[in-house]
């Protein structure tokens, strides 16, 4: 009787060697390159067959859902488009604080006041109002608003006639300022100017406020010798 001393199973031998030809038929022919690609379409089936056990599913806040969720593809959406635009929505919600905090305080706003401290708030309020009322009018620029009183004399202050025509004598203009205005000339001055006119500078006896003043509103616009004059105030 025949005894098989190697120890091997005939039937196991045979296809061991069925597998190894079949891979050296496999790699046969073939680069190094291709040999690595073909190991690498072997593998792939594994890595699908592992990550398929996780497809469909997804955690969000602790809770496991579907992922054709649509509030999961809605917040997934939202969060994209503020990560697009910049800003979060914590840094969203951070600036639009701060713009409440620096935001003007209306002058015609209601005091809002709380319970316990209300009487406290208001005058913090009514107070830092005042300081910045006070702030607006000691800025507030000049012009229109100002008035100015700058004291002169009575002697320093004198009728003053211009476009009166050329030619026009001191004496006969003193007697129809006279006449019209019912004052008393003291002194007259004329001056010829290059334009083709003649300005008048008359001093009056009583040259208080309201002899002035009626005078100027007696003379002011008066046509001489097809000329219209103007009468003012003034002062040396």
């Amino acid at each position: 009787m025949a005894v098989n001393r190697s120890g091997s199973d005939p039937k196991k031998s045979k296809k061991r060697n069925g597998r190894e030809k079949a891979a050296k038929n496999q790699f046969l022919g073939k680069s190094l390159v291709e040999r690595l690609g073909i190991l690498k379409t072997s593998e792939k089936p594994r890595n699908n067959s592992r990550k398929s056990s996780n497809v469909g599913l997804r955690v969000v806040d602790g809770r496991l859902l579907h992922a054709n969720d649509v509030g999961v593809l809605l917040r997934e959406a939202a969060a994209r488009t503020e990560s697009h635009n910049g800003e979060t929505r914590g840094q969203k919600s951070i600036r639009m604080a701060k713009a409440k905090l620096h935001k003007p305080f209306a002058k015609d706003a209601p005091l809002t006041t709380t319970i316990g401290t209300g009487k406290r708030v208001e005058k913090i309020v009514r107070r830092r109002e005042t300081a910045r009322n006070r702030d607006q009018t000691a800025l507030q620029p000049y012009g229109k608003d100002l008035y100015l009183s700058v004291g002169t004399t009575p002697d320093s202050r004198f009728l003053r006639l211009r476009n009166l025509p050329l030619g026009s004598d001191s004496s006969s203009l003193t007697r129809i300022v006279e006449k019209v205005a019912g004052v008393v000339v003291q002194r007259a001055s004329i001056m010829d100017l290059p334009s083709g006119s003649v300005t008048a500078e008359l001093w009056l006896q009583n040259s208080d406020t309201q002899a002035l003043n009626e005078a100027q509103r007696r003379l002011d616009r008066a046509n001489v010798n097809n000329r219209v004059i103007s009468a003012e105030i003034a002062s040396s």
